[in-house]
């Protein structure tokens, strides 16, 4: 099965052992896994890799509730950079909401503690809101089929 973060390889060989040992080696791989992590409901790890001072505020059951109905589709990582201990990465994440479709623009940054890099605060861009897919455009769900052919109802 291909990766859910949408990089082409397998799950075993991408996301898969970053979520079991919450061991990405940089910013994008942890933005990648938790991508992947949310496309599972895998909350826990979620959590697990937020900040610790951004953890404090958060729940499990606040992360479930906030994105249980949530059906993630795509992601298009579209740069990562890091020094030191600060990364940042800039990605468009596809999502369906019900029968809505949505984008999330985000510019993520990421800190590096004992050895782990964790997220710290998302900040959205001008591409992120609610979108209508024509039934011509590329389907949303990155089948690279026609949306007409693919996931329109």
């Amino acid at each position: 099965m291909y990766c859910y973060c949408c990089s082409n390889r397998l799950f075993s060989d991408c996301c898969e052992p970053i979520i079991k040992n919450i061991s990405a080696l940089d910013p994008e791989q942890l933005m990648r896994s938790r991508f992947s992590a949310y496309a599972l409901k895998n909350y826990a790890y979620v959590l697990a890799t937020y900040a610790p001072d951004q953890r404090q505020n958060l729940s499990l059951s606040t992360l479930r509730e906030s994105a249980n109905n949530t059906k993630w589709l795509k992601l298009d990582v579209l740069g990562s950079s890091q020094r030191d201990a600060t990364g940042f990465v800039e990605f468009i994440a596809t999502y369906a909401l019900e029968a809505d479709y949505f984008y999330m623009h985000e510019l993520s940054s990421f800190i590096k503690q004992d050895e782990h890099w964790y997220y710290t605060t998302g900040v959205e861009q001008d591409k992120s809101g609610k979108f209508t897919p024509n039934r011509n455009d590329e389907c949303p769900c990155g089948s690279a089929k026609k949306y007409k052919k693919c996931c329109r109802t």
